[in-house]
């Protein structure tokens, strides 16, 4: 017995169409030489989906054919067989999936592979650019993968279609707009992503989410979506840098979604993309000391007491201190100790339990021009 449709279990629309024509042709061989492909990458896939199908409970081979509910994983299966070895009774224990992890790595692999976008081919670099300036373009929480409905929470509707249109207009705009400094950076304060994993919750307190779509295709946009903002950047500054705070909402996803990006962007020398195995990251031009921390389950002074401790070098260097955070949806700041503490506007609507709890606030991009030796010189601001 096979997989009546395998193609089910596809998380790309490659592995859609490898598991159809495999399954028509039925064999791999056959399948490959369709495709164009060897034998050795159809079996990959197949397995692969195979794989994905049992953890949903269907694998006929196995005597596995009653597959789980949508949004729900087998979690056990006791299976009883009689002396003729077909199977008497079989207790089938579904739970939520919880491969959540899985689906959005791969779909951040996905968008990123050869399979969809071909190998990143250096860009040439702009001609004139000056190297006293750095534009950091400021992504306030972008909540990818959030779905908001007008009728319910009486502002504007929100998906993964418009989230990807909004930051991509916004930031061209403001790249547009922007002097040609030598290096442009551009930071992500957290919360990029909506959730985490599959089970739509926040990782610590498990608020229950609104969330468009599946896990694997929000992976696969979200790297699309970043690779689309880097390559404008690229054509503008002759340097890119790319900050990927984690958030408390995606504190797992947004380290993959690093390591994507970073290895895209492995052969482009005008790119560096910044760890974000820990919470702190920083980065210094001149006399300006820039931190980075999505804003968190800490107090202003203790990131400054943080700062202070851990960075004294570059604090004793730098006559410019920024301490950038999100968070909180809306714009604040404050001067702690020397160092000026700055929460940055999103260009997300509120979802159903901000909306009916009151929140909100202007919807917003920025673009701050920083100075080698002077500090802020300029800032830039698109409203939606």
């Amino acid at each position: 017995m096979t997989i009546k449709n395998l193609s089910e279990y596809a998380t790309t629309e490659r592995q859609r169409e490898i598991a159809e024509v495999y399954q028509r042709e039925g064999s791999e061989r056959k399948a490959g030489a369709v495709l164009g492909i060897n034998k050795t990458a159809v079996n990959a896939v197949i397995n692969k989906l195979k794989s994905r199908a049992a953890l949903r409970g269907d694998s006929p081979d196995h005597d596995l054919v009653h597959p789980a509910a949508p949004g729900f994983a087998t979690k056990r299966v006791s299976t009883a067989y009689g002396d003729d070895g077909a199977v008497k009774l079989q207790w089938h224990i579904q739970e939520p999936e919880k491969v959540a992890l899985e689906e959005i790595q791969k779909g951040l692999a996905d968008a990123f592979s050869q399979e969809l976008s071909g190998l990143h081919k250096a860009i040439k670099a702009p001609k004139s650019t000056d190297r006293d300036l750095m534009s950091c373009y400021l992504i306030g929480d972008h909540h990818f993968g959030m779905y908001a409905w007008s009728p319910e929470t009486g502002g504007d509707d929100y998906d993964t279609d418009i989230s990807t249109e909004l930051l991509v207009s916004t930031t061209q705009n403001l790249i547009d707009r922007s002097p040609n400094s030598e290096t442009g950076v551009l930071i992500n304060v957290g919360d990029f992503l909506h959730a985490n994993d599959t089970t739509s919750q926040t990782p610590t307190s498990k608020a229950q989410l609104d969330t468009d779509g599946r896990m694997g295709r929000v992976g696969n946009l979200a790297g699309l979506l970043l690779r689309s903002l880097i390559i404008s950047m690229l054509n503008k500054h002759k340097k890119v840098v790319v900050i990927n705070a984690r958030g408390n909402h995606d504190p797992d996803a947004s380290m993959w979604l690093n390591e994507i990006v970073k290895a895209y962007f492995h052969s482009e020398p005008r790119v560096e993309v910044k760890d974000n195995y820990a919470k702190f990251v920083w980065f210094d031009f001149g006399q300006n000391l820039v931190v980075v921390h999505h804003g968190d389950k800490i107090k202003r002074s203790q990131m400054y007491e943080a700062v202070t401790r851990n960075l004294s070098e570059q604090w004793g260097k730098c006559k410019h201190r920024f301490g950038w955070t999100g968070h909180i949806h809306h714009k604040d700041s404050e001067e702690v100790g020397g160092m000026m503490f700055e929460s940055w506007n999103v260009l997300a609507p509120p979802d159903a339990w901000h909306a009916g709890s009151g929140y909100g606030a202007e919807r917003s991009m920025t673009c701050v021009v920083l100075h080698k030796e002077r500090g802020e010189e300029i800032r830039y601001k698109v409203k939606i």
